[in-house]
């Protein structure tokens, strides 16, 4: 009996301590497996801002309190680089205009989500990663300029946004768009995809109300993309094809 008990126990330590180890992030999804672990208290802190420290050398920003309406993101902080913003950081603020500094290197997920005001933002020129659902409902969001940089897009990275037309950076390190990027973008009706992507999920344009023209090389994935799901009914896609 004492054997028996003593094996519950040790097993419930074993569980205790696989979870200890897990790690807490600020996701609000950080039930994935392979999550981020993110800080949840800043490290350092700048007016405003609030940071977790990376390295020695990096900081990422995860924290923003203030109300202004035109947000200028530091290139630094004391000896450390600025090259990441966490999830959710901008999410909701009041800002109409946000400029980053060519240092960030990623935005996490929920970033600048549901900022309704938004109307103008300025990406950091060595930006490769945009979390999902980054820009979700900026409503007053009618154009980005992507930089070439860019490796990776998150699903729902515009969705509900007022992009009204977006061009696709040609890039060796950008070859795949993801599901629901462009997802019920109701003003959306102009779309540059360039020859080097060459697969994006039939779902990338759904439920966007208005017919989009997709812009591309004759010939190219994009014209077969436009193809093949162009009329797609299931995800209410409402395509044509223009060659370039």
């Amino acid at each position: 009996m004492k054997r028996i008990i003593c094996a519950v126990l040790a097993g419930a330590l074993c569980v205790t301590a696989a979870l200890s180890l897990s790690g807490c992030g600020c996701s609000r999804n950080n039930s994935e497996p392979g999550y981020t672990v993110e800080a949840t208290e800043p490290d350092l802190r700048d007016g405003d801002f609030g940071y977790y420290v990376i390295n020695k050398n990096e900081l990422m920003i995860t924290e923003y309190k203030g109300t202004d309406k035109t947000i200028e993101i530091p290139e630094t902080y004391k000896d450390y680089t600025i090259t990441s913003i966490g999830s959710f950081v901008f999410d909701s603020c009041e800002a109409e205009s946000i400029t980053m500094p060519d240092t960030i290197k990623s935005i996490g997920d929920y970033a600048f989500a549901s900022s309704k005001n938004l109307k103008s933002i300025k990406l950091s020129k060595n930006l490769e990663t945009l979390g999902s659902n980054s820009f979700f409902f900026c409503r007053n969001l009618e154009e980005i300029e992507l930089p070439a940089s860019i490796k990776y897009l998150g699903i729902y990275t515009f969705s509900g946004t007022g992009l009204k037309s977006v061009t696709i950076p040609e890039s060796e390190t950008l070859t795949e768009i993801d599901s629901y990027v462009f997802y019920q973008c109701s003003n959306l009706t102009e779309v540059t995809i360039p020859k080097t992507i060459t697969k994006m999920e039939p779902n990338v344009f759904s439920d966007s109300k208005s017919p989009i023209t997709v812009k591309g090389s004759s010939g190219s994935y994009a014209e077969e993309y436009v193809k093949e799901f162009g009329q797609d009914k299931e995800n209410l896609n409402n395509l044509v094809f223009e060659a370039q």
